[in-house]
């Protein structure tokens, strides 16, 4: 473990077969040692993951072909995931912006007009790119358009969470149609189905919320919700970094799905694959962690470590490689990708 601490998280994979997709978790922990995203990518197949480095001045947009989208270069260095090579699921910026992309099947994006579109592949890469807080990236939503993105045979219908360096957290969702932002500290937890409001609403049935049930041990998206917001809410006041992202790394490990599980909530979620990953973003610091669930150990990429200047290369390293452990920069080389 590093002086310095934690990020966060991801989302992307893909289905021919079936409209099943990938399930996360992810939460925001708040504390005067630091402010920590964590986050759990749940699949059933491989998401092809890569942990890279995009430096200032990177260029993005499209796709070609598609009419009025945007293009731009990047502000803001950043760190984070990818996902089937097309994508970033998950990551961080150098001012301590993360976003973290999730599934939510009743995603129902607007209905395309003149304003500047951005794909839902890019959404992720674009806030990191452009926006040092929550309050930039939120006014900048209002501003454009989010398009479907056809990848691998089908659509993806996604939800984001966006967290700052000083604590602040927006999550964004589609919801029959419309653009629906929910900003404050009750956004500090996120799964997958249903929409906000009704996890929200949801809560309140259970312990510790006003209810009366016990906190569920299952892992429909709905349980992990009161799971991980039951534990964010008796976690201990950290004295030191280090328990700062000991904490929020215990949470997101108690909604991690099991290799094998089956949901026997009795839920109509198809959305409950095992957890690939975890990653926590130390947004205080500008630290990003991940750990495959494949393997024991846990590595970092420390971005003041590294040269994000522009014109400086995309780095990237396989995600899945056992034999990561540690601050990792030196492990990095020039990316194929191709985002």
């Amino acid at each position: 473990m590093p002086s310095k601490a934690t990020v966060v998280a991801a989302v992307l994979a893909t289905s021919l077969l079936t409209s099943s997709a990938f399930a996360c978790s992810r939460i925001l922990w708040n504390t005067d040692q630091a402010n920590v995203v964590a986050r759990t990518m749940d699949l059933y197949m491989s998401d092809k993951a890569r942990v890279a480095v995009f430096p200032r001045g990177a260029s993005h947009g499209g796709p070609a072909g598609m009419p009025n989208m945007l293009s731009w270069k990047s502000k803001y260095a950043s760190v984070g995931a990818t996902a089937l090579d097309i994508a970033v699921s998950d990551g961080l910026n150098e001012k301590g912006l993360s976003a973290n992309l999730l599934y939510l099947h009743d995603t129902k994006y607007e209905k395309r007009d003149s304003r500047a579109g951005l794909t839902n592949a890019a959404w992720a890469q674009y806030i990191l790119d452009n926006f040092a807080s929550v309050e930039e990236a939120v006014e900048a939503m209002k501003q454009l358009q989010i398009v479907s993105l056809v990848a691998e045979g089908r659509e993806w219908p996604l939800h984001l969470s966006i967290a700052d360096a000083k604590g602040d957290s927006a999550i964004f969702e589609f919801v029959n149609g419309k653009l629906t932002v929910n900003r404050g500290p009750e956004t500090l937890v996120m799964t997958n189905e249903p929409a906000f409001s009704v996890q929200r609403k949801n809560l309140l049935r259970y312990k510790l919320f006003g209810g009366k049930l016990p906190m569920p041990g299952d892992i429909d998206p709905k349980s992990r919700f009161v799971r991980a917001s039951s534990y964010l809410k008796t976690l201990p006041k950290p004295a030191s970094l280090r328990e700062a992202v000991a904490g929020a790394y215990s949470v997101i490990r108690n909604v991690a799905v099991p290799f094998g599980a089956h949901d026997t909530s009795g839920g109509d979620s198809s959305d409950t694959w095992p957890t690939l990953w975890a990653s926590l973003a130390d947004l205080s610091n500008k630290v990003y962690f991940f750990q495959s669930t494949k393997s024991a150990n846990l590595f970092w990429v420390d971005l003041s470590k590294l040269n994000v200047a522009d014109g400086a290369p995309i780095l990237d390293v396989d995600a899945y490689d056992v034999n990561l452990s540690g601050e990792i920069s030196d492990k990095l080389k020039p990316s194929q990708l191709k985002m």
